[in-house]
């Protein structure tokens, strides 16, 4: 949960479902003991249902102004969890009491005190460099690969926060041959501050040349 200095306010996915609302309340009381009283900007990184599985509790724990996300589900299989996610999400929507922002790689989220610059969305990936961003990655020497990954993972929307002179990279759940896409040849990220670990960490994401080429202070 990001709170800008004018007041503005992004939080980035909105953590599992059910367990009596647990999470929502943990936002709830986040945001709260930040002041505020509603969220401005929701950013879905993906619908698996540890990302996004509490929109609906916590839409009605708080007031939220624009939801942001990738566009369609692609984990599409009829009766799984993520289709269920999916669908729950589209009914918070169809109240008609929100905005929705679909984004796109290279947009930026129209927030007043801070940049978030979308970096992948729906499996593709920006195709300029951003400043600070467009030398040659080193890290991409090293050939290891993984096998591509075709659920919503793959399709994360994630993005690069400039906060002050702070710059914090949050890629949802990306997978290790979407990194490739704006990571080789060239870097078009540059270093950042802060690395929020794609995948919990998991290994078909983290690449050498995503992990070793923003180069983080802190993981």
């Amino acid at each position: 949960l990001f709170v800008t200095p004018t007041g503005q306010s992004l939080l980035i996915d909105t953590g599992w479902p059910d367990n009596n609302g647990r999470d929502a309340d943990r936002i709830v009381a986040a945001a709260k003991r930040a002041g505020l009283t509603r969220i401005d900007y929701v950013l879905l990184t993906h619908y698996h249902d540890d990302h996004s599985g509490g929109v609906p509790q916590l839409a009605d724990r708080i007031p939220i102004g624009t939801f942001v996300d990738h566009g369609p589900n692609r984990d599409t299989k009829e009766g799984g969890p993520t289709e269920k996610i999916w669908e729950n999400y589209q009914k918070v929507l169809a109240t008609g009491k929100y905005k929705r922002i679909i984004a796109k790689p290279g947009d930026v989220i129209p927030i007043a005190g801070m940049k978030v610059t979308v970096i992948s969305s729906d499996g593709k990936a920006i195709d300029h460099s951003l400043p600070g961003g467009g030398a040659v990655n080193e890290y991409c020497k090293i050939t290891e690969t993984k096998p591509m990954d075709r659920s919503e993972n793959a399709h994360s929307l994630g993005v690069m926060v400039n906060f002050g002179k702070l710059k914090i990279l949050d890629l949802g759940d990306l997978t290790w041959d979407k990194e490739m896409d704006f990571m080789c040849p060239v870097n078009r990220l540059g270093k950042v501050d802060i690395l929020v670990v794609s995948h919990h960490g998991f290994s078909p994401s983290s690449s050498h040349a995503l992990v070793d080429g923003v180069h983080a202070r802190v993981s």
